[in-house]
């Protein structure tokens, strides 16, 4: 970092936010640097893209509500989260890159960010950013930064109107590096000195990514994600059900737990006996389709390591728990789950739980990076209380994260 940033900083504001564009939740954690406390953002992954009358109409509303997220770029204009879908039928872009969307996505959580830290817009903000992305899209970060940075220097149009800031940073991080970071600072692990795999299952892909001896040797993702089971349980039963319906997921997983009371209610039929039918045809489904998605899934990962211990995290990892608790057991392979981490309770305000886990390491990396380049002393001020973890030194978290591969493009 350049020094005379280094003794400008004093001048402006710093905000440090670190994100997760995911494809069922987009979850974000945010906080005023260095002694804010972290909160956590969650918004809907729908985004729809509007025409300016649209925008003139919501801007006439009385108030700006809690789920009012639109964002104004150049000509181009994109409504966010609930408010997408209630009244654009906005689509969460299941098929499409994040990267696709990351722009107006950033753009916009970051002035929600500001927004929820009570920050007003006028102040001079300097946003130190970290994202997380799968290991197909890591290559487009050094472009989505130049971007973000201009676009955000120029302003963009918000709800609040026009919104400015500095991008004082930015890191583009794979998925999983928070956790495997985390796991690396257990010393009855012996990290270094084994190869260590990381699970990730999300709504969209799956991804994996291999650490040899403390080395990053393999980094892959696929298409399977939630979505791909949703899409096939759909297509077999065949009885009108959309994958788009947003009460489809939590039915499928009650009815993995053995409840179809949701999905009974997610029958078209009419007819006690027709949707009596229906519910028997899910019976007969379900199984089918979470023991060919499990299969696939294992074919896929065998295909691409031999390792000593694995990582698991991801909300659908939640879903096939037994089958993959099963499969390494068998294969005399440890699991470690969430890489260890239990999110403090003060921060799951969403009730997202281990969905933030790996969002959550990053964002402590992170901090700690920070405070080693603006030379902060966190002794007496830890980010976390001292029962939850013992920080790595600064250092060691940039060297590992280089070493890896796991962090790129950042500048000041």
């Amino acid at each position: 970092m350049n020094k005379k940033r280094i003794s400008d900083s004093a001048e402006y504001t710093k905000v440090v936010l670190t994100l997760d564009l995911g494809a069922s939740t987009t979850k974000a954690i945010a906080q005023v640097y260095p002694d804010g406390v972290p909160i956590v953002i969650a918004m809907e992954p729908e985004i729809a893209d509007v025409g300016y009358g649209s925008i003139e109409f919501l801007s006439s509303q009385s108030s700006v509500q809690d789920n009012t997220v639109w964002i104004g770029i150049g000509e181009e204009y994109y409504v966010l989260g609930a408010l997408s879908k209630s009244m654009f039928a906005g689509s969460s872009a299941i098929r499409d890159l994040k990267y696709r969307y990351a722009l107006p996505k950033i753009a916009a959580l970051i002035w929600l960010a500001v927004r929820r830290l009570g920050l007003g817009v006028k102040v001079d903000l300097g946003i130190h950013l970290q994202i997380l992305l799968p290991p197909g899209e890591i290559a487009h970060a050094n472009h989505l930064g130049k971007q973000l940075t201009q676009r955000l220097r120029t302003g963009v149009e918000t709800p609040t109107g026009k919104f400015k800031c500095k991008i004082r940073s930015f890191y583009a991080a794979l998925e999983g590096f928070g956790l495997l970071t985390y796991r690396s600072r257990n010393v009855n692990v012996n990290y270094f000195q084994k190869n260590i795999g990381m699970m990730m299952l999300g709504y969209r892909n799956a991804s994996f990514t291999l650490s040899m001896k403390g080395n990053s040797s393999k980094a892959e993702s696929t298409d399977l994600g939630m979505n791909w089971l949703v899409s096939q349980f759909v297509e077999r039963t065949a009885v009108g059900l959309s994958k788009e319906d947003s009460r489809l997921i939590k039915a499928i997983v009650e009815a993995g737990e053995g409840d179809f009371d949701s999905l009974r209610r997610l029958s078209r039929k009419n007819k006690p006996e027709e949707i009596q039918l229906d519910v028997e045809l899910f019976e007969k489904i379900l199984p089918l389709v979470r023991e060919e998605y499990t299969r696939a899934l294992l074919r896929w990962v065998k295909g691409i390591a031999v390792m000593d211990e694995v990582l698991i995290c991801g909300g659908t990892a939640t879903f096939v728990r037994h089958e993959l608790t099963q499969h390494f057991d068998n294969e005399g392979i440890p699991i470690c789950w969430n890489g260890g981490m239990e999110l403090p309770k003060y921060l799951d305000t969403m009730g997202l739980g281990d969905r933030v886990s790996d969002v959550w390491g990053c964002h402590i990396s992170h901090i700690k990076m920070l405070d080693f380049n603006f030379k902060y002393d966190r002794q007496d001020k830890p980010l976390v209380p001292d029962y939850y973890v013992q920080p790595p030194s600064p250092s060691s978290v940039a060297e590992i994260g280089a070493k890896n591969g796991y962090l790129t493009s950042n500048f000041f």
